[in-house]
């Protein structure tokens, strides 16, 4: 069985307020784990992610499971519950979040994940990336589309323009996938939103995860990658980074009781609302 250590790192960054939202959750050996980010160009991103992230841990606790369908499943209820949230608080009618997720399965190592927007999930092998999601964004099209080259992603200045977010009318169609080798000991798994990846790249996160520094030291690296290429008016950013060690039992949590722990206070929004 696979235990799981799991590593934050989450700041407002050059903005007065935080949109993004994290969690993780561990049930009958199911971990869930989930980042999302409020649209700011939407108000009530804040809230957004918040919704998201409550939602996909609550679901994920009252039926835990390990499956593509299974992760469509909760984010097709995210998508509900931010869309009832809009109807809900009049002043937000059009609150927006991304969101990327991953579920394990500790005993057989099974790895699913499913995304809306741009935040983005990663696994290494010895370093090695194994899996990157797939971005709801224009860059992305553009990028599939033979357009720009990959490497040229992070330039364009419609690299935050999405094609699709919760809270979206239109309804959603999440990118899901499964990890083809299944988890073993000494993997990695990085949720990240793109207040990360935008200034982190992908090279330099094998690099750091291949010298197999603590994960505390390895989002440090991250931080100061941030912190000197990105503007004073950057963008929240958040990473959850999970390392997975082979061992005989699922008690190694950091300390922390997995059946019951969720990483983020998720308070209620504003004063007397019960988000």
């Amino acid at each position: 069985m696979l235990e799981l250590h799991a590593h934050l790192l989450h700041s407002q960054g050059g903005r007065s307020y935080q949109e993004d939202a994290y969690g993780l959750r561990i049930s009958q050996d199911v971990a869930c784990l989930v980042v999302a980010d409020g649209a700011g160009g939407h108000g009530g991103g804040d809230l957004a992610s918040k919704l998201v992230v409550r939602s996909i841990l609550e679901q994920h606790s009252l039926r835990p499971a390990c499956s593509m369908e299974a992760a469509n499943a909760l984010i097709q209820h995210a998508q509900q519950v931010v869309l009832a949230g809009q109807s809900k608080f009049a002043q937000f009618p059009d609150m927006r979040s991304t969101v990327i997720l991953a579920l394990v399965d500790l005993p057989s190592g099974r790895a699913v994940f499913g995304n809306v927007g741009d935040s983005r999930a990663y696994w290494f092998r010895r370093g090695e990336l194994q899996l990157q999601t797939r971005d709801h964004s224009l860059v992305q099209q553009m990028v599939e589309a033979g357009m720009i080259a990959p490497g040229d992603l992070r330039q364009r200045k419609e690299r935050s323009v999405l094609t699709s977010s919760l809270g979206s009318a239109g309804g959603i169609e999440p990118y899901v996938y499964e990890l083809a080798q299944g988890g073993q000991g000494g993997d990695a798994l990085l949720l990240c939103t793109d207040g990360i990846w935008e200034y982190v790249h992908e090279q330099e996160m094998q690099e750091v995860l291949r010298l197999g520094t603590d994960g505390d030291q390895a989002l440090a690296c991250f931080e100061r990658w941030v912190d000197q290429r990105a503007p004073q008016t950057r963008d929240n950013f958040t990473a959850l980074l999970a390392l997975f060690d082979g061992g005989s039992d699922a008690e190694a949590f950091d300390g922390m009781d997995p059946e019951t722990t969720v990483i983020a206070r998720l308070e209620p929004y504003g004063s007397g609302d019960d988000a």
